[in-house]
């Protein structure tokens, strides 16, 4: 059984980088630096979901590979950290995806976003990095309210105790 679960969990992070990249690569908004896209959600459903290294793996390697896969190669080392730190804001403990500490992470989220990739910018464009900065909290904004829709969503239908094993 414990083969089993072990697989079980590898089986579900490898779905959610799957749809953390499909978010992230085909649902996305060009901005002025880079584009606005909807793969946090992903990563926010799977950190409420998984255990943290499943779900730092799936953030990393989801959001990493639709960066590459779109010509943003520069970005990838930036994007993976970035978004792993993401996933290690949550906690999957619990029976519900919305609980204090996910929506206190939401927000800590949009600072990390922000202020991750500006660090990055900052060197790479200078001033025009300024400009990113609006554009990354609208969409880690945009992403952490669909967060909290859909998880108040999944809460209703019980997803998490029909998909986690204990």
């Amino acid at each position: 059984m414990k083969t089993n679960k072990k697989l079980y969990r590898v089986v579900l992070a490898a779905l959610f980088a799957a749809m953390i990249f499909v978010l992230t690569f085909f649902v996305k908004f060009p901005t002025l630096i880079g584009y606005i896209h909807l793969g946090d959600l992903a990563i926010y459903l799977a950190a409420s979901l998984l255990p943290t290294p499943y779900a730092v793996a799936a953030a990393g390697i989801g959001a990493g590979m639709a960066d590459f896969a779109g010509g943003y190669g520069v970005y990838v080392p930036v994007t993976m950290a970035v978004k792993m730190l993401l996933a290690l804001c949550f906690t999957n403990k619990g029976e519900k995806f919305i609980n204090v500490r996910n929506l206190i992470a939401v927000f800590i989220c949009c600072g990390i976003t922000v202020f991750g990739y500006f660090a990055f910018e900052i060197f790479y464009y200078g001033a025009a990095a300024y400009a990113s900065m609006l554009p990354n909290l609208l969409q880690a904004g945009a992403s952490g309210l669909l967060y909290i829709i859909v998880g108040i969503a999944f809460n209703k239908a019980d997803i998490k105790s029909r998909v986690t094993i204990r």
